[in-house]
């Protein structure tokens, strides 16, 4: 039986003064709610997020460092709920990142994999080395295998080769 994550279910450092509202906007149908309202406790070194909904308010946590890197509020609507708001941590010596679309990517496919049990693309960031493996940077950031890694992420200010 899966356990339902709580506050109280690893140690964790509030969100810090330093964030940015994310654009994220997503709606999940009761279903998909009752699911991802279980959240997530790690279980072994590997699993790199801690993940709980309190007050409809859920919190996205790295489970090594505890600090908190997103936290979305959800609203309930007519067939489930939606995103009303969603925050970023900013601060540079928590999280590094300063890419929003990244930061939506990566968020969502936090929600599709580790919550929704799905197999989404992972987003690989635009700007990693070359001779950084894909698969082994997405099991840094997300702790899970290989097989959901994807091209990385459109640059828009970059076109696309001419094929």
């Amino acid at each position: 039986m899966i356990k339902k994550a709580e506050r109280n279910s690893w140690q964790t450092v509030p969100m810090p003064e330093s964030r940015s509202c994310l654009a994220f906007a997503r709606e999940f149908t009761q279903e998909e709610y009752n699911q991802i309202s279980l959240g997530l406790i790690p279980q072994e070194m590997e699993d790199k997020w801690f993940i709980f909904l309190e007050d409809n308010q859920f919190f996205f946590y790295r489970s090594w460092t505890g600090h908190c890197i997103y936290q979305l509020r959800l609203e309930r609507k007519e067939q489930g709920y939606s995103v009303a708001e969603a925050w970023v941590n900013r601060d540079s010596k928590q999280y590094s990142n300063i890419d929003d679309k990244h930061d939506i990517a990566l968020l969502n496919f936090l929600i599709d994999n580790l919550l929704l049990g799905r197999h989404s693309p992972f987003p690989v960031p635009t700007d990693l080395p070359k001779n950084v493996p894909t698969g082994l940077y997405q099991h840094h950031v997300a702790g899970t295998a290989y097989p959901e890694s994807s091209q990385p992420e459109p640059n828009p200010d970059k076109p696309e080769p001419k094929r």
